[in-house]
């Protein structure tokens, strides 16, 4: 019985070091780009006027990247990426729009 209980007691344990280092990672994580959501959104509306729908952190190309979507005041569906590190815009397109690179071989085949 003493043993269900050691072991019950080390699972715990574990699982909340798990839980800890989670957290812990995910508060470097953070802090790691130099930039807060509130910088990063002000930056966004900036280059395109509207509604924030959505904030998103993600790595592109060894980057790390926020993608912001917005709702513009005309309607239409942006995105606006922005280098996590520096604050600069690195891309404005619709929403759901191809990279550029798409862009260029269809070019070239018509």
């Amino acid at each position: 019985m003493d043993k269900k209980f050691i072991a019950g007691g080390a699972l715990t344990g574990l699982l909340l070091s798990a839980g800890i280092a989670g957290m812990v990672s995910a508060q470097s994580a953070a802090t790691a780009t130099g930039l807060s959501e509130e910088q990063v959104i002000a930056i966004a509306l900036a280059e395109v006027p509207g509604e924030v729908q959505e904030v998103e952190l993600e790595r592109h190309r060894g980057q790390q990247v926020y993608e912001v979507e917005i709702l513009a005041a005309d309607g239409s569906e942006m995105e606006v990426e922005i280098a996590a590190e520096s604050g600069d815009v690195l891309k404005v397109k619709a929403d759901g729009e191809d990279c550029d690179k798409h862009d260029d071989d269809e070019e070239e085949d018509a």
